[in-house]
């Protein structure tokens, strides 16, 4: 099995594959503007994509009970990919604005500087890369299709609850010596939190960069929203 290297070649592949797949959302989402989704096949979609999102994860748990681990799903990520399921299954503007703003900010990263032992085809490097690049598509997904909150409040809603998460994963990690959201310890592969400084200081500049990644998700937000926004059905609001 070859080492994970950054940037080696399946890295750069899977990463050219996430970013096709961002256009291809953005893009088809974005044809639909003024279109009906109830005729448009949209919650067939959504909730294809969820179920295909839980059965990975569920694979996932039950492979790694095979391989004797137990598998706590409590990283910021694994959090907010069980939120994308439930926003695709059924909208809720709540919870699908938690998953848009901790899809940009915690699986883009991710995908951008994944924690991994080894590369392709490791079943949990193709893992990965699903549950990360499938939780930013249904981020943008949703954002383009007009189901996350557009008020200028929400960054600053999502940093409190993305602190509060924070404080208790830390309590967690100490206690029991996790280290649930890099928060006690930081990754082994290469990743920004290295230009941060040491442990604590580190978990001060992530403080201050959440906020400036929170806002210029918001920008982002209400960039493509410029246009009229997709019309949703009232049952999925």
């Amino acid at each position: 099995m070859t080492s994970f290297r950054l940037f080696g070649p399946d890295h750069l592949a899977v990463m050219a594959v996430t970013l096709l797949g961002v256009a291809g959302v953005v893009g088809w989402a974005g044809c639909r503007q003024n279109t009906d989704l109830r005729q448009d096949n949209d919650q067939t979609w959504r909730r294809t994509a969820a179920a295909l999102l839980a059965v990975n994860e569920g694979a996932a748990w039950l492979i790694a009970l095979l391989q004797g681990k137990a598998r706590v799903p409590l990283q910021l990520c694994d959090i907010a990919l069980v939120l994308a399921v439930w926003a695709l299954w059924s909208p809720r503007p709540v919870v699908a604005t938690l998953v848009y703003y901790w899809a940009l900010m915690g699986s883009l990263q991710a995908i951008l500087t994944p924690d991994l032992a080894y590369g392709f085809p490791d079943y949990w490097f193709i893992k990965f890369f699903i549950t990360h690049s499938g939780t930013l598509l249904a981020g943008l997904y949703l954002a383009k299709t007009g189901r996350v909150a557009r008020e200028a409040y929400w960054p600053v809603r999502v940093w409190l609850i993305t602190t509060a998460y924070a404080a208790i994963a830390l309590t967690l990690n100490l206690v029991f010596g996790t280290n649930y959201g890099y928060l006690r310890a930081k990754p082994i592969q290469p990743s920004l939190l290295d230009y941060f400084g040491p442990w604590p200081v580190y978990l001060l500049v992530m403080e201050c960069v959440a906020m400036v990644c929170l806002w210029l998700c918001y920008r982002l937000l209400t960039s493509m929203l410029k246009q009229r926004p997709i019309r949703t059905p009232s049952n999925s609001r």
